[in-house]
């Protein structure tokens, strides 16, 4: 073998190495993507269910506040 094929080779080889690599790290990357995205969809519908609780709470407090404060 000649040295200009085995570096061929080589360089080839790492190549079809880092492609590979790169292909994989796309499909973990895109799977990651969709299971954070159904978590923060998730989250952001308890958030939103919260944060209705609390401005009823507050509605509540404020209505149960103004009606004392008018019978004195």
């Amino acid at each position: 073998m000649t040295w200009t094929y085995t570096l061929c080779t080589l360089t080839l080889a790492l190549y079809i190495l880092l492609a590979v690599f790169w292909i994989v790290r796309s499909i973990i990357d895109t799977v990651d993507d969709r299971r954070r995205d159904k978590e923060n969809a998730k989250w952001e519908s308890e958030k939103k269910k919260l944060e209705l609780e609390k401005a009823q709470r507050d509605k509540e407090y404020h209505e149960a506040r103004m009606k004392e404060l008018n019978l004195k």
